[in-house]
């Protein structure tokens, strides 16, 4: 066993879900009022993803396809997603992001990045770029294990 591998995991292990909290956190307080949280991440997971099922829609928040349907719907009524019959197969239910929702996705995104960077800011020029440097290790580890679309332009928008 890399002792030095070790730490580093145990070292991703405790920072990584610290750092998703407080992003999530920053994401979350700029959906629209009465968004549930759910659907934020059925929004985000559609801008990520494309188009989508309802199914991975879904299974990506972790509930049943009645419940999905109903944040889809509610979704579709605030104009953020449409809903489409599938092809060849009309009884399967696409999903797609419209602008509306991609403005709020991204005001939000905007917002949390400028959240992270007041605490950046905080650090020196020299943490910073190390930071930054680690940062792409880390993407460069993680999104060519996931097959991941993740690249510097996705990262630096």
């Amino acid at each position: 066993m890399n002792t030095t591998s070790h730490n580093c995991a145990a070292a991703l292990l405790e920072a990584i879900p610290l750092a998703m909290r407080d992003i999530r956190q920053h994401m979350r307080r700029h959906r629209l009022a009465g968004m549930s949280v759910p659907q934020f991440r059925i929004l985000r997971f559609l801008d990520c993803n494309g188009p989508a099922t309802l199914s991975a829609a879904a299974e990506h928040v972790g509930t049943t396809l009645p419940s999905a349907s109903r944040m889809a719907q509610s979704l579709v009524e605030a104009r953020l997603i449409r809903r489409h019959a599938g092809q060849p197969d009309r009884r399967t239910v696409r999903l797609e992001i419209t602008a509306k929702g991609r403005q709020i996705l991204t005001a939000a995104r905007k917002a949390t990045l400028n959240q992270l960077q007041e605490r950046l800011d905080k650090l020196s020029s020299d943490d910073v770029t190390r930071l930054h440097s680690a940062m792409e290790l880390v993407l460069q580890v993680f999104a060519g294990n996931t097959g991941s679309a993740v690249t510097k332009e996705t990262v630096q928008s």
